[in-house]
């Protein structure tokens, strides 16, 4: 009796083992699976996947210098014009850590609780560790196109 119920937890241990590999968890358990790196983003990649989903980008060009006490905490900034409110347009930023991308966030933040700055910060999309900023001359309909072709970059 004590060799069969040996076989029994036996066979019972090999198929837990045998669901924990082929889920990666134990059942009940949400798998973890393997986590997305921060810096997900090129600017480029983001600046090609906008333009191939149809939305104008033209004079797309890198630009380094901030003004108005922007931080410089972005690892790549590029600047484009959009046809119809040109030379306006947006900027596409990426970050190299959370930290980096919260000063940026902080900063808008600010921008928008200052009646002087908040019209230009209307449409501001995060996606992983790029952010989009579009220009608020833009309509609602324009600026939804840009934030669903950006937030669908994965």
């Amino acid at each position: 009796m004590t060799q069969q119920y040996r076989v029994v937890r036996a066979g019972a241990i090999l198929f837990l083992i045998a669901i924990i590999t082929a889920c990666g968890s134990l059942p009940g358990q949400t798998p973890t699976g393997t986590p997305r790196p921060f810096a997900r983003f090129r600017g480029e990649e983001v600046v090609i996947s906008l333009s191939e989903a149809g939305l104008a980008l033209e004079n797309v060009r890198s630009d380094t210098a901030v003004g108005r006490g922007a931080p410089a905490t972005f690892n790549t900034r590029l600047i484009f014009e959009i046809p119809r409110i040109a030379p306006g347009g947006g900027q596409v930023l990426t970050f190299r850590t959370l930290e980096d991308l919260q000063t940026w966030q902080d900063y808008v933040i600010g921008l928008r609780g200052n009646p002087e700055t908040r019209r230009t910060v209307v449409y501001v999309y995060v996606n992983q560790n790029a952010m989009l900023q579009m220009n608020a001359d833009l309509t609602n309909q324009e600026a939804q196109a840009y934030r669903d072709a950006f937030l669908a970059l994965e």
